[in-house]
């Protein structure tokens, strides 16, 4: 890296955080810098440990052992022993004693538990057919507080629904959204999205980290709080509870609502459980619990949803889910187009600040109601009245399509 460069990260180190962002596409033009960019972002530097998964011929390798320098350590790791020899055959000629090769597995690393600071890689989370097993290996191989960066490319949800076995030897992308859904059901919780630190648009670069203090229980440790059914049911209008179809849209603790729901409404009422292509991680992909009786599963395709031409929504409800969509217009425009005058859509989700984005509401989990209320503005929806929430970290909105004046 040139000194102008090197005078330049340390201007902004000094500045803080704030200036970085604000020029980070200026300064970051080429791999190296980024991976210098990065570090400073997460406090990665001299001493630390380093491990570059999937590190091919070693370029990346070679930048982390400059960081890291003398006093770190850089574990160079590949699961191909040719690529793995060029690395140390290079770390020698340089004198990079720092730089360690590791040898891994397709699903596990073979790295030390509790020993990284960091593990990276580049383009390489698309080709795990294990990425759940590796995920835990890289939480157990982690210090406590340790950084996981993920850069691939497939930004938004799944497009490419290769089977796990089909994406080591070929290119098959994995989309951002299930990247951050594997990353925390192995516990890891979500930092950030660090785009803007890297010199190339196309990828994406997301930071997640290791608890602290060890998680009571497996999966996400940043859930939201439980839901009650019975009283998210209370919150809602009895008049909202018709006899027309309904469609329900529904994630992690919001699923325990259906078979209440399912169970108030009339028999002879239609019932939709849909299943979100930013959650499923396949076509045939089903949530965990067992099926509920009399409940149909219909699923989106790219934001749209094929409802039946006759079914007219009398109740659309989203528990916990209106946030993981990536482009809720779509979906919306489907739902507005087959909902009488008489219909109801209700949202009930875990709240979030008014000025976050919507990618980063997504990874989070969380939105603010102010975004969703305009959403439905743009769709054609009103708000009609706020409703009760049933849990403090939540709002609920109750929203009526709207009618044409008449002229």
């Amino acid at each position: 890296m040139s000194p102008r460069r090197l005078l330049l990260l340390a201007l902004l180190t000094l500045l803080g955080t704030p200036a970085l962002e604000g020029a980070a596409d200026r300064i970051s033009t080429n791999r190296s810098d980024s991976l210098t960019l990065l570090c400073q972002r997460l406090h990665i530097g001299p001493g630390a440990v380093v491990a570059d998964v999937g590190c091919g011929d070693g370029p990346d390798t070679m930048v982390f052992a400059a960081i890291v320098g003398e006093r770190g350590t850089v574990l160079a790791q590949e699961i191909d022993a040719t690529k793995l020899k060029k690395v140390v055959e290079t770390a020698d000629k340089r004198g990079l004693h720092q730089v360690v090769p590791v040898l891994g597995q397709s699903d596990d690393p073979r790295l030390p538990d509790g020993f990284v600071d960091l593990i990276y890689m580049n383009r390489v989370f698309h080709h795990f057919a294990r990425p759940q097993a590796m995920l835990q290996r890289f939480a157990a191989d982690l210090k406590p507080g340790g950084w996981l960066v993920i850069v691939d490319q497939q930004k938004g949800p799944l497009t490419d629904w290769a089977s796990p076995d089909q994406r080591e030897k070929q290119h098959h992308w994995t989309s951002e959204l299930t990247v951050v859904r594997f990353a925390r059901e192995a516990g890891f919780l979500f930092h950030d999205v660090l785009d803007e630190l890297w010199h190339e648009k196309a990828p994406f670069v997301l930071a997640f980290r290791k608890p602290l203090k060890a998680a009571t229980g497996a999966g996400d440790p940043d859930p939201p709080r439980p839901l009650e059914a019975a009283s998210v049911l209370r919150s809602l209008p009895p008049a909202e509870v018709g006899t027309g179809p309904v469609v329900f849209f529904g994630l992690d603790t919001g699923r325990t609502v259906l078979p209440a729901l399912k169970a108030k409404v009339p028999a002879s009422s239609r019932f939709y459980d849909v299943i979100l292509e930013e959650w499923a991680i396949s076509r045939e992909e089903l949530p965990p619990e067992p099926g509920t009786p009399g409940v149909e599963i219909l699923r989106t395709d790219k934001g749209d949803l094929a409802l039946p031409a006759d079914v007219k929504p009398g109740l659309v409800l989203f528990v916990d889910a209106y946030h993981r969509l990536w482009d809720p217009a779509p979906l919306l425009r489907r739902l507005k187009q087959q909902m009488p005058a008489s219909g109801r859509l209700v949202v009930l989700d875990r709240k979030g600040p008014e000025t976050e984005a919507r990618r980063l509401a997504n990874h989070r989990r969380r939105i603010s109601p102010e975004r969703v209320i305009e959403d439905m503005r743009q769709a054609g929806f009103h708000l009609v009245r706020t409703l009760r929430p049933p849990a403090k970290d939540r709002f609920f909105l109750l929203f009526s399509p709207d009618v044409p004046s008449a002229k």
